[in-house]
């Protein structure tokens, strides 16, 4: 294992390259405002970049080092005050990476800095990307405990935005979110169906289109092997599905940006946060694979 030191804390334990030469930026936003259940949230960003300073940069499944593409972290967007501020501060951080042309990571934070994101690719590219989410939720309610904005309200949000937005890995909803399902005609693949069909990510791609934006919620995984989360669910993906998942989509559509949230540390169990460091940089490794 190679060890590294770096003056400042950075993806990879890198020293932090010259972001005029990096493809990919990463935006730690550890917001932390709407969680309801297990908390812990706002540590997430600083555990996945701690735990990635120990990871082998050498990629076996690429057989590549993504981090020579050029990975640049920045420090952390600012969360403290209104939820509403807080997520203009992620658009801004977003906006400056795609008029740079680098590609725009958000690394929270509860699922809510997605918006964020999402408000930004919208200005730069229009509403002609599809939203993909890696989650154990659909975050299809119109409101939650009174709030529009909330890390259960994402995807809701995002349609309102004219975004098409698809699941893969979803296992729990509310009775409201399934009839709206019903109601638009929408076709989340359940973390049961890809279980059952070993055809499950063309099932999960077909039909899709143009650009997309990969939203990566760790409880999209399965809880025993990513218990490190606010809501934990049983039945999701192992590892291996979502790379797989993630190689498809990125062998077949050009990414506009991606976000990792939702990662909770526990204390004394550190192969949480490395699973999430891992398919973090197996993302960008992929999507950086095909990016020009």
């Amino acid at each position: 294992m190679e060890h590294r030191r770096c003056k400042v804390l950075t993806f990879g334990g890198i020293d932090r390259p010259e972001i005029e030469q990096c493809r990919a930026a990463i935006i730690p936003a550890p917001l932390e405002v709407t969680v309801t259940y297990g908390e812990g949230a706002a540590q997430g960003p600083l555990a996945v970049i701690s735990a990635s300073a120990n990871m082998e940069l050498y990629d076996e499944v690429l057989d590549s080092v993504p981090m020579n593409h050029g990975i640049y972290t920045h420090s952390r967007v600012e969360t403290s005050g209104s939820l509403d501020i807080s997520l203009a501060r992620v658009k801004e951080a977003v906006t400056d990476e795609l008029d740079n042309g680098r590609l725009p990571v958000v690394l929270g934070g509860e699922h809510t800095v997605t918006l964020g994101a999402l408000r930004a690719l919208v200005d730069h590219y229009g509403p002609g990307f599809t939203v993909l989410v890696l989650d154990a939720h659909l975050d299809l309610r119109d409101q939650y405990e009174g709030a529009k904005l909330s890390h259960a309200t994402v995807s809701r949000r995002a349609m309102e935005m004219g975004l098409e937005v698809r699941w893969v890995g979803a296992r729990s909803c509310s009775q409201e979110e399934a009839e709206f399902v019903k109601e638009h005609g929408l076709e989340p693949m359940w973390a049961h169906q890809i279980h059952a069909d070993p055809l499950w990510i063309d099932r999960a791609l077909e039909g899709l289109s143009g650009p997309v934006y990969i939203s990566l919620d760790v409880d999209g995984l399965d809880a025993a092997l990513m218990p490190a989360t606010g809501t934990p669910e049983p039945g999701g993906l192992s590892f291996t599905q979502a790379s797989n998942w993630l190689e498809a989509v990125c062998a077949r559509h050009q990414v506009l940006g991606l976000d990792m949230v939702e990662l909770a540390p526990l204390a004394g169990q550190t192969a949480p946060d490395f699973t999430a460091a891992r398919l973090l940089y197996r993302a960008l490794g992929l999507v950086l694979r095909g990016k020009p």
